[in-house]
């Protein structure tokens, strides 16, 4: 039987306290003539169950040690409702700020089960200080390892605290920009969803991790921000555009990189990605840099797929929507010139979840079978 089972037991002598204190992480620190002193010192009892041993606001300065059994500190909300804020099993101490300045308790301690505490008075403690100066100091270290450690929790909350407000700032904008595009061009909500639910469907097959695919599903739907800074009259013109009018319109992904420049974030790092390069062809031939093949990012490759599926399925100011096989007819010529072959051939495979997605989120139903082939206003 080892010490914390002869302590639970009952059956302990002063010497298994001492032995005990001394695997206590406030005490490690101490020398044995010192422990020994403290254990002469402390009040060793048995509490039964739901005893109060400490009240919030109490201003008694004593150092508890729970030597076996349970015990919780809880404080009462404004409704009168219990929250719990720490539980002590064997081993653990609590008081410790009180014993060493004398405020008043922050909270409440009371027995769970039947709890037998160790417990050492400030006052008696202060005679054992006189005769072991040392005492202080060794004890002090004992705390600062505690103090250390919590320090580094709150540290760590406050980053991940910090990084949840910074995370909420950035979809914040998103969806600010998700709004100013809607507003500018003739496209609804739902479009803008379901470029979102598409892209993250195929980011997950395509083997993205959690973060990319969480980053995908905020920065798809602003790829065409860069069109508000295209005239109306062109952007939203029906039929087919003259040759300098598409010139105008090929630099929205320039004018979207420009809004989304210097971003801090991941997701807005990707947002200005695809902005950018969603509109290059994996020949070389896109715009407008003219990347070609796996020059051209990986995220802004896959928007490409999606973006060009739900362009040519649904109605725009110059055309109806295609019928997802026409569709779909057209863009399988494509592959491997307009679209990376083996994401397209991704999505092909997954072709019926997609289509379920469009159904969802239900774009305008009118459709036409024309064109034969993929148009620059069409994939535009």
């Amino acid at each position: 039987m080892d010490i914390q089972d002869t302590i639970e037991s009952g059956n302990v002598t002063d010497n298994e306290i001492t032995c005990f204190l001394q695997e206590t992480t406030i005490f490690s620190r101490l020398t044995l003539n010192e422990i020994t002193a403290l254990a002469d010192i402390a009040i060793d009892r048995v509490y039964p169950p739901d005893t109060v041993l400490v009240r919030e606001g109490d201003g008694t300065n004593s150092l508890h040690v729970v030597l076996s059994g349970k015990a919780r500190a809880f404080s009462h909300n404004e409704n009168g409702k219990k929250v719990i804020y720490n539980v002590f099993r064997t081993g653990d101490y609590f008081g410790e700020l009180s014993f060493i300045d004398g405020e008043p308790r922050s909270a409440c301690v009371e027995t769970v089960v039947p709890t037998r505490v160790l417990t050492i008075p400030r006052d008696r403690f202060e005679k054992v200080v006189f005769c072991n100066p040392s005492i202080c100091f060794n004890l002090m270290r004992g705390l600062t390892e505690k103090l250390r450690s919590a320090t580094r929790q709150i540290e760590d909350l406050v980053f991940a605290v910090s990084h949840r407000e910074l995370r909420d700032a950035d979809l914040d904008t998103v969806r600010r920009l998700v709004l100013a595009a809607e507003f500018k061009d003739d496209n609804t909500g739902d479009h803008l969803n379901r470029i979102s639910r598409y892209s993250v469907l195929l980011a997950e097959k395509a083997g993205f991790s959690e973060d990319e695919t969480d980053q995908i599903q905020h920065a798809a739907p602003i790829h065409d921000i860069g069109k508000i800074g295209i005239p109306e009259h062109i952007l939203l013109k029906p039929g087919r555009l003259l040759p300098q009018e598409f010139e105008i319109i090929k630099t929205h992904p320039l004018i979207g990189a420009k809004i989304l420049s210097n971003p801090h974030s991941d997701i807005m790092k990707m947002a200005l990605t695809i902005a950018r390069w969603h509109h290059e062809r994996y020949d070389g031939s896109g715009y407008p840099d003219r990347l070609k093949g796996e020059a051209i990012p990986l995220t802004a490759r896959l928007v490409a797929v999606v973006d060009t599926f739900d362009a040519l399925t649904t109605k725009r100011p110059y055309k109806s929507a295609y019928p997802v096989e026409t569709a779909v007819g057209i863009m399988e010529k494509e592959s491997g010139t307009h679209f990376d072959p083996d994401l397209f051939r991704l999505f092909m495979d997954h072709l019926e979840e997609m289509i379920a997605i469009k159904n969802t989120l239900a774009a305008d139903q009118s459709e036409t079978e024309e064109p034969l082939r993929l148009s620059d206003r069409d994939m535009d």
